[in-house]
């Protein structure tokens, strides 16, 4: 049965114990679009969403890199956990940071997000994300969001190397690191008192509690598979309130101490932890809540722990297993233990946005994921290829499961051609040595 239609911006709604308002936004269902599901009804076509997804500390070349360039690559050995998702995988090796100096992780989280250089401890010129949420952003609830996974804390004043998302100089743009905070912030419509969070905690009333009566009328406007795709959603939303333990999470959070928040007090980045990050934008980008997104799974440099990954991973990956352990760039093998994890966290990600059906694709479909760090080989600072991962298809703009040798090419040449592929229409990107005027070629 064709569903009734319906408009794209429609939303649950429902009033709190409190009498605060709330609203539940909703996926793409298929009474949005037109009859074969490529654009919105009333004729827009379906958004594109882009996300910077950092790790700190780099990798190993030998074992980042695939060996064989084009469509008949296969993984390497730290790409192996992104086999469920190769198709989407545009994988960029040979790019080089092309910035002299010693500031090294600074440097190299500015050269690779923002394609500029650092002045006065700064970022000197706005982000990639940030030039994508200004060609992109605009329409949705929040321009961008800048979600964090593990606040192990780097060394250094440099707000470089405790942002990756900036809107210019001197102006970064904060990762929040509490899930609890980022699911308030994007499901709450409220400003709550102490003594609503109070009365609303012993009501055990939830976000979608308060918005049952419109799900029920809702659900007589839908077709069976818009019943279900529903169901699915609101499923999602109700796992969410319950891991984060929080039974009225459209409200501002009290004080953390209070209410056993879940997030990384041991700078330990577990999979936990990154998954709910990962649900949490999953379903922002599905609801359209934004289009824009940072996630900082590690920041630059991060003195965090991996102890989660055996008893021999006891030590601060930065300081002790990066730069102390003995072997070469392919055979540090606590770091490639590391890589593994990281990648295994970002897999998760990728997958949710997979699994969430839109139009005649999914979500990842129509997403580019821009996935980098701060440094390359982390033991001696290299700056030769650099890790530059592309996930996603920009809404048919990437071919997806490539492997693209770009030997030498400027570092902010990738920045250049993913702000075009966005819609930014930029003729030049970055500043000083990571200044460029056009993009790179044979993966677009």
């Amino acid at each position: 049965m064709r569903t009734r239609p319906l408009n794209r911006r429609r939303m649950l709604r429902g009033l709190l114990a409190t009498g605060a308002a709330i609203a539940v936004p909703l996926p793409v269902l298929d009474g949005m679009l037109n009859g074969n599901g490529t654009a919105f009804a009333q004729g827009q076509p379906l958004v594109r969403r882009f996300a910077t997804w950092f790790f700190g500390n780099g990798i190993l070349p030998p074992r980042w890199n695939p060996t064989v360039a084009g469509n008949n690559w296969e993984l390497s050995d730290q790409l192996a956990p992104l086999a469920n998702v190769k198709e989407y995988l545009t994988v960029v090796s040979g790019l080089v940071n092309k910035f002299p100096g010693s500031s090294f992780h600074p440097l190299g989280s500015a050269a690779s997000t923002t394609g500029g250089g650092v002045e006065d401890n700064s970022a000197v010129v706005p982000s990639i994300d940030q030039i994508v949420a200004e060609a992109i952003g605009k329409n949705s609830i929040f321009k961008s969001v800048e979600l964090g996974v593990s606040d192990a804390t780097p060394g250094g004043p440099e707000n470089t190397l405790h942002a990756v998302s900036h809107r210019g100089k001197n102006a970064p743009n904060f990762p929040e690191f509490d899930p609890l905070a980022v699911f308030s912030r994007l499901f709450g419509q409220a400003d709550v008192s102490a003594a609503d969070i109070a009365r609303l905690n012993q009501a055990k009333q939830s976000v979608l509690d308060a918005a049952v009566v419109d799900a029920n009328e809702m659900r007589g406007l839908l077709g069976m598979a818009d019943r279900q795709r529903l169901d699915q959603h609101l499923d999602g939303i109700r796992q969410l309130e319950m891991r984060l333990a929080m039974p009225t999470q459209c409200v501002a959070p009290p004080n953390p101490a209070t209410v056993g928040i879940t997030r990384d007090t041991r700078s330990e980045a577990p999979i936990a932890i990154s998954g709910m990050v990962s649900e949490l934008l999953s379903i922002a980008f599905a609801c359209d809540l934004t289009r824009v997104a940072s996630v900082v799974f590690t920041l630059p440099a991060a003195h965090v722990y991996y102890r989660q990954l055996g008893a021999d991973m006891n030590d601060d990956f930065h300081d002790t297993i990066c730069h102390t352990d003995p072997g070469d760039s392919a055979s540090q093998i606590r770091v490639h233990r590391g890589v593994l994890h990281t990648m295994q966290c970002l897999s998760i990600l990728l997958q949710r946005l997979r699994s969430l059906p839109e139009g005649d694709g999914n979500v990842l479909d129509n997403s580019l994921i821009y996935v980098t760090s701060c440094v390359s080989w982390g033991k001696v600072h290299a700056k030769d290829e650099w890790p530059v991962l592309l996930a996603g298809k920009a809404g048919g703009a990437l071919q997806g499961n490539v492997h693209y040798r770009a030997p030498g090419e400027n570092l902010s040449k990738v920045l250049f051609t993913m702000a075009n592929l966005m819609g930014a229409g930029v003729t030049s990107l970055g500043a000083a040595e990571g200044l460029v005027e056009s993009g790179l070629s044979g993966f677009v």
